[in-house]
């Protein structure tokens, strides 16, 4: 007899766990101050150097691709801040309680 593994939580789903958990620790403390202080001006923008993969070059570009085209991966990294760290670390030890 074969022995159904148990379904894993997809990755949007884990990310999406963290990140609802960061907000919470986040909005306990009363010391972290928000990190995104003004309004978002697209006119003003940044470029990250070294974030771009080294075939997204022009000669490959093949145009638009149709809003229906499913995404087949995507790697997005994020850092908090020390205290976001710490609020977060503080909301783990209170939920072992």
């Amino acid at each position: 007899m074969t022995r159904k593994r148990p379904a894993l939580p997809s990755l949007c789903t884990i990310l999406a766990f963290i990140l609802s958990c960061a907000i919470q620790a986040a909005a306990q403390s009363p010391n972290v101050a928000p990190r995104i202080t003004q309004p978002i001006d697209e006119s003003n923008l940044v470029v990250l150097r070294g974030n771009t993969s080294p075939l997204a070059r022009p000669e490959f570009d093949q145009g638009a691709a149709a809003a229906s085209l499913p995404m087949q991966r995507m790697l997005l990294v994020l850092q908090r801040s020390p205290q976001q760290e710490a609020a977060l670390d503080q909301l783990l030890e209170q939920q072992q309680d």
